[in-house]
């Protein structure tokens, strides 16, 4: 059912918007003070861009103590969402886009994992000297990818993982992306719709961002076993950080035949952090200062009117303090397929266009 809707959708963009040739659609032309060099890259002004996506996103929160020796690894814990494929849709028309996603059937023979209730928004604005991203992903339903046993019975019949299925893990995102050689490198062109590389390129990123992070469960994050090695922070059950930070990194793109790709960057830095540790109801605040950052790999067929990619990446952040080592990581692996549709720019968005607040975004 989830797939006729996405093929209805698709139908339904051809038929509105498979209008006139670009050509036939005159904007009042205006010196850019941000130029780029047409024969490394291109932008497609006049179309819009539907595509369809599977993607297989994972939420792991990673838990370990410094406060007592642990020989046989008892107190460290890795919750992992049941990371099913997610089926969904883009849009992008210009300098913005979105996307929505839904959670799959779970795939067979996952029983032991439990399950996983997953939602994901996406929405960008951006040109070829910038991008603000911004999303929202939320995970209920994790295992304990660490110890799937804990009790004898259990270790005899190896049945089940240590199931967490109203541990909830939200992340909100908003990043943004200065490229300092943005007249011969397009970021979306590895990883959007409306650019396309054309000779290989590279560039520094200078980015900053903020990330409201909730996790939250009805008891302990430690199982019984390894409570005791956590000692005050044994009843944490709710953990939610506030952090403004700044990143620094580099990308790059290899472009073979003006079509096939494959593009990457990495971004790390310093962020602060404004942190509430919940203990059952009883909350304790402090600030920190941590590290946070993301990486990204693409892959696939960039041509004029058809795109397929796959991409992987991870926004990573720490949350270690003196007594406990948290990290979390939210990892998207990507398969997309799209078409550029030409359209009919409807008048008010012209206008829009010849606006000094279009030339400034």
């Amino acid at each position: 059912m989830q797939n006729r809707l996405l093929l209805i959708l698709l139908l339904l963009a051809f038929k509105l918007f498979s209008g006139n040739d670009d050509s036939t659609y005159i904007i009042k032309a205006k010196k850019s003070r941000f130029y780029w060099d047409t024969t490394k890259y291109e932008k497609y002004d006049r179309v819009i861009i539907v595509g369809l996506f599977q993607a297989y996103r994972n939420f792991s929160n990673e838990f370990s103590q410094f406060m007592n020796a642990d020989t046989l690894g008892t107190s460290a814990h890795n919750y992992q969402a049941e990371s099913n494929l997610i089926s969904g849709i883009s849009v992008c028309f210009d300098k913005f886009s979105f996307a929505f996603s839904t959670r799959s059937n779970p795939p067979e023979g996952n029983s032991l994992k439990g399950g996983t209730k997953h939602f994901n928004l996406g929405f960008n604005i951006s040109n070829n000297r910038y991008i603000v991203e911004t999303y929202y992903r939320r995970f209920v339903g994790f295992y304990d990818k660490l110890h799937p046993v804990y009790s004898d019975s259990t270790k005899k019949t190896l049945q089940s993982y240590n199931l967490q299925p109203n541990l909830l893990s939200a992340l909100f995102n908003a990043r943004y992306m200065f490229f300092t050689n943005h007249q011969r490198f397009s970021y979306k062109s590895g990883f959007g719709c409306n650019y396309r590389q054309k000779r290989s390129a590279g560039t520094w990123i200078l980015g900053s961002g903020l990330n409201v992070y909730n996790l939250h469960n009805d008891s302990s994050f430690f199982s019984m076993e390894s409570r005791p090695f956590y000692n005050d922070y044994g009843s944490l059950n709710g953990f939610r950080s506030i952090g403004i930070g700044a990143q620094v990194g580099a990308a790059a793109t290899i472009v073979l035949f003006k079509a096939w790709f494959v593009s990457g960057y990495f971004t790390a830095g310093p962020e602060h952090q404004w942190r509430t540790y919940s203990f059952s109801g009883v909350n304790k605040n402090i600030s920190y200062f941590s590290w946070s950052g993301t990486a990204r790999l693409s892959a696939g067929l960039n041509l004029k009117r058809l795109y397929f990619l796959f991409s992987y990446s991870n926004d990573y952040a720490w949350y270690d303090n003196s007594f406990i080592k948290f990290r979390s990581n939210s990892i998207t692996g990507n398969v997309a397929i799209g078409w550029r549709f030409n359209v009919k720019i409807p008048k008010f968005y012209q206008n829009f266009m010849n606006s000094k607040i279009y030339s400034k975004v």
